[in-house]
């Protein structure tokens, strides 16, 4: 009873370390010696490693594809890691070279005596090693060497991490980019005018050579209405950025620059602030018009050009609802008659959405003495966002001969906060 009670104790013990030995926190570098020609999942085997009693310490080596002998350094890497043994081992970095494929000594993998290199790779971040004797320090122990004329660094036998002084250590590291400088907008803009600004900053550089991109993170902050909503681009690969959606106005955004490297190591940049202030601009660029002679019952508008309708151009940041009033023209008939008509129209030389078409008047409409909206949301976004004011008149039968003339008024009015 006493002997099944020890056998049950060991048992335990033994599941436990080796449940211990093979899980390491994320992304740690950590490297075991295991009675075993293969490594298990998640590690990859760096060498082979026998001496002639078939253990592990004061050993000789063999590449890690070589799966011969009985004992293995497994180093887990990461689960997208590889090992090569190439003669320079491109790209990855040297843990240490053999003389031979099998039955090797070794040297660390800084000395160039050995034709041989062994070495590591990894998806995730950076492998560095150094070989100091005595202690690792913050770096993972991977072997120990010791060798029989005199120096430890070359042609030496292999053991593990308490068996000799001249240590072989490495560990995985990645340096985050540069810090971005942010240009423009600047801290506490409150001139910027354009809705999808340009926002630039300075150009990042990664110490480990990686490639670095940029996420673009714009805030309005917890008071902004619901329609302003923040702005987060990442992978941009330039250091400017224009939006693609237009920011509110009259409400104070901060924004910051994050460089991250492929591995989601990001540096960002201190966070600036500005404001873009509504500014409701509306120009009219004509603003008369000469129908000269007409008969009793006859019939002109400016759909032809001919005379020429008014224009009117939004300049400003904000859309605009354009109304237009006028003054009597006719002495037999009153305003608001088929006589003194306007209606809404494209400017043929600009776009087709220079304004709200289902809320527009495109249809003539008779004159009125209060203001009437004729443009409906006419938009700022384009340099052509125009609209013509065209003009229909039929002359009244009973109209006197004459001159005839009208005041026209254009108002406007922004149809956004």
């Amino acid at each position: 009873m006493k002997k099944s009670w020890l056998t049950l104790i060991l048992l335990s013990c033994f599941i436990i370390l080796t449940l211990v030995f093979f899980v390491y926190a994320t992304n740690d570098f950590a490297c075991t010696f295991i009675q075993s020609t293969s490594c298990p999942a998640g590690t990859v085997r760096l060498i082979g490693l026998e001496n002639d009693t078939e253990g592990f310490n004061n050993a000789h080596a063999q590449n890690g594809s070589t799966a011969t002998y009985n004992y293995s350094v497994c180093c887990n890497v990461t689960d997208n890691a590889s090992i090569t043994i190439t003669d320079g081992c491109p790209g990855n970095v040297t843990v240490l070279k053999l003389n031979a494929t099998s039955n090797s000594h070794v040297e660390i993998g800084t000395n160039t005596n050995y034709s041989y290199s062994v070495c590591l790779s990894s998806d995730w971040k950076h492998i560095s090693c150094s070989f100091p004797t005595g202690t690792c320090g913050s770096q993972a122990c991977v072997l120990s060497m010791s060798g029989s004329e005199g120096t430890n660094s070359s042609n030496a036998h292999v053991g593990n991490c308490s068996a000799y002084d001249q240590k072989v250590c490495c560990s995985l590291d990645n340096n985050a980019p540069t810090q971005p400088t942010l240009y423009h907008p600047n801290n506490g803009n409150t001139t910027v005018f354009y809705r999808r600004p340009n926002f630039n900053w300075s150009t990042c550089t990664d110490t480990d050579n990686d490639p670095v991109d940029y996420t673009i993170n714009i805030t309005c902050g917890g008071s902004c209405p619901g329609y302003c909503p923040d702005v987060n681009v990442d992978s941009i690969s330039t250091t400017n950025y224009t939006l693609t959606s237009p920011l509110c106005v009259d409400w104070r955004y901060n924004w910051t620059v994050s460089a991250c490297d492929p591995y989601d190591l990001c540096n960002t940049s201190n966070e600036f602030n500005f404001n873009i202030t509504s500014e409701a601009v509306l120009v009219l660029l004509v603003n008369q018009t000469t129908f000269g002679s007409l008969d009793n019952d006859e019939h002109d508008n400016t759909s032809d050009d001919n005379p020429a309708p008014f224009v009117a151009r939004n300049l400003g940041n904000v859309l605009l609802n354009v109304t237009v009033n006028a003054s009597t023209l006719f002495i037999s008939q009153p305003l608001n008659t088929v006589y003194y008509q306007y209606m809404a129209d494209d400017n043929e030389s600009g776009p087709s959405d220079s304004f709200d078409l289902t809320c527009s008047q495109t249809t003539f409409a008779n004159m009125q003495a209060s203001a009437a909206v004729i443009f409906c949301n006419m938009s700022y976004e384009d340099a052509n966002d125009e609209g013509e004011i065209e003009l229909g008149l039929t002359i009244p039968p009973d109209e006197g001969a004459g001159d005839r003339s009208s005041l026209i008024k254009i108002g406007s009015i922004a149809t956004e906060p």
